[in-house]
């Protein structure tokens, strides 16, 4: 006799209520291990004692299988298979594939329809199944009531059931505590929005996940223990396998291509302990138990909250002995989906549709109407070419087809009735895309330059003044900065030129300098490639010039930087009662060794040395302006 636990009754008592009610299309919520398919079989089991027919539909051969069995053991009926290699029956209670159903297009009697891993119940094989039972009762059960493209299952099903969360199934002891392992951060893939990483992107980070530190991390924390590994893809797959065995641990690969006979026998090894470790490509995340497995290693991304829940799911079910499993995430997994315990709010709805955005959407490409999600909107500066400014725009891709919206925030008119800000089409106007590496802070005095009002056109050569003076100033602008700025102030066709300009500029500036310290206060805090184009402008014999020089102050740093001579140094510093006597000092001593020294030296006197060591930077370089003439 089947013996339920409290919430799988509520949930049975609740899903007979809906129906009562008038609900047809019930989805019920419940946490990977909760039992989702006793609560089904037992649903099942009240219709097959009236005769009335049940048709449950599943994916994968094993989830059709563990349902088959479960409804054997609680309606003591053996259900017929729907399946490609399965002898059909009559039995009132039938489990079917849903790729063979719908290539069949021959449906059985049922007055209950249940949809196992409803999730996917948005695709067109499960609408059009559905739309051929008009007057059966729908059941769908998930643990995670959402498509992935996250926008909902409302039009699939009429109420939500949710049960008891992970978090309240470990403390009731019907899952395991675990422990997540995860930080290590190797991935630097750029991470898709509003859907899952593709075939080709989750071959490209790969690389991120390499079967050598899949291997490391499995001696640093997997205790030696039964482990399921989720791969990449199936190259991946099979590579980590390699490592393992490798190593001397009994290790098997599985995917969607190993043929069933050799699926079975693998894992059946694995069940009865004599493979150690399973690594599969996109098979084990659904209908796969055994509750022994105590380690679970994620080296593959997702941005699927379903996916990732699913993966974990696999080593929470409680077993004799099994204190908690080890969840090594090696991906940043857990940073974007958070732990399985964590509180999560499911709902029919998109979750797009969020009463706290900005306002309403209309996507220019499908004209839907829908409300973005604020963490789903995206946020970049783009160049307003007619208005001459940089202007924040805000981006979100369309609820309905998916395509990217952008839109701005109307200046004057900022806020609206109840603090809505007012939305602006991005239609109709000139842009010009900022890319990643520029920082428009850094480009306003351009900016700025180009919107001042002459008597006249601005000349080549007063352009070229701008960026010239603009890049003295800015001594930490990048190359893609410069180049920027040349295209804002028109100069885009002749940027070989004018770069090549500002490089000899530089180089001259450098040229001029005194010492390697001249240098280092010029050049420290310009970009690397800024300082590899000005290099380039060297002879030979000047880059070995240079090259001594640095040594040489890399030797004398090493002397002056001593503890002892910086005190020295301190000491005659806290001595100097006026400017006359840090400039002697100034030509005395190494100048970094100064500013080291100096640092140590506060209040007062403190703030003196630092006004005279910039002063004495002013004309250091005031001396150099007058030497090369970089700005006449």
């Amino acid at each position: 006799m089947l013996v339920l636990r409290d919430y799988q009754e509520d949930l049975v008592s609740k899903t007979l209520g809906a129906w009562t009610n008038g609900t047809r299309k019930v989805l019920l919520q419940l946490s990977t291990g909760g039992g989702k398919t006793v609560i089904f079989a037992a649903i099942a089991s009240q219709f097959a004692r009236h005769q009335e027919g049940v048709l449950v539909i599943a994916h994968r051969e094993e989830l059709i299988l563990q349902a088959a069995s479960k409804l054997e053991s609680v309606t003591e009926k053996a259900p017929g298979i729907i399946k490609a290699g399965y002898k059909p029956t009559d039995s009132l209670i039938q489990v079917g594939s849903i790729q063979t159903l719908a290539r069949r297009k021959n449906y059985p009697s049922a007055g209950l329809v249940i949809i196992d891993e409803a999730h996917h119940a948005s695709a067109n094989s499960y609408r059009k199944l559905i739309e051929a039972y008009p007057n059966a009762l729908i059941l769908g059960v998930t643990a995670t009531p959402r498509r992935e493209d996250g926008y909902g299952l409302r039009d699939v099903f009429d109420e939500l059931i949710c049960s008891v969360s992970t978090k309240e199934l470990i403390a009731l002891g019907y899952l395991t505590d675990y422990k997540l392992i995860a930080g290590f951060k190797y991935s630097k893939h750029k991470v898709p929005k509003k859907r899952d990483f593709t075939k080709k992107e989750l071959s490209e980070v790969a690389q991120d996940y390499k079967p050598e530190e899949v291997l490391k991390q499995w001696n640093n924390f997997g205790d030696n223990k039964k482990t399921i590994i989720f791969a990449v893809d199936v190259a991946h797959s099979k590579s980590i396998t390699t490592q393992f065995r490798m190593a001397g641990i009994a290790c098997e690969h599985i995917d969607g291509e190993t043929e069933q006979d050799e699926r079975k026998e693998i894992l059946d090894r694995f069940r009865k302990g004599a493979t150690q470790v399973i690594s599969n490509c996109a098979i084990l995340t659904e209908g796969f138990d055994c509750p022994d497995s105590e380690v679970v290693i994620i080296a593959r991304p997702t941005t699927s909250v379903t996916l990732w829940l699913q993966m974990i799911g696999r080593v929470l079910r409680p077993y004799p002995g099994k204190t908690h499993a080890v969840i090594i995430d090696m991906t940043d997994n857990w940073y974007r989906l958070g732990r399985p315990c964590d509180h999560r709010e499911w709902s029919l709805e998109p979750i797009t549709c969020d009463p706290d955005t900005m306002g309403a959407r209309c996507c220019s490409s499908c004209h839907h109407v829908f409300k973005p999600m604020p963490a789903l909107i995206r946020t970049s500066e783009i160049f307003n070419t007619q208005r001459c400014e940089f202007v924040t725009t805000y981006e979100a891709d369309c609820a309905n087809c998916g395509k990217p919206l952008r839109w701005v925030l109307e200046e004057g008119r900022v806020v609206e009735g109840g603090g809505t800000p007012v939305i602006a089409s991005c239609e109709g106007a000139e842009w010009l895309e900022v890319p990643a590496s520029v920082r428009p802070a850094v480009l306003r005095p351009i900016v700025e330059n180009k919107k001042r009002k002459y008597r006249g056109n601005k000349t080549y050569t007063e352009k070229v003044q701008a960026i010239k003076y603009w890049i003295e100033e800015n001594i930490d602008v990048n190359l893609d900065e410069i180049k920027y700025a040349l295209t804002l102030m028109d100069l885009k066709a002749s940027q070989p030129f004018v770069l090549s300009n500002v490089f000899a500029s530089i180089a001259n500036k450098i040229r001029t300098s005194s010492d390697w310290d001249d240098v280092v206060q010029y050049m420290s805090s310009r970009s690397d490639d800024l300082k590899k184009a000005v290099w380039e402008k060297f002879s030979v014999e000047e880059k070995q010039k240079l090259t001594r020089w640095k040594n040489r102050y890399t030797e004398e740093l090493a002397v002056w930087g001593s503890e002892e001579n910086l005190r020295v140094i301190q000491k005659d510093l806290e001595a100097c009662e006026k400017f006359e006597m840090f400039e002697e000092l100034w030509q005395i001593y190494n100048k970094t060794a100064i500013r080291d020294a100096s640092k140590r030296i506060t209040g007062e006197k403190g703030a003196d040395l630092q006004r005279w060591i910039s002063r004495m930077d002013y004309l250091r370089e005031l001396n150099s302006i007058n030497k090369n003439g970089v700005f006449s």
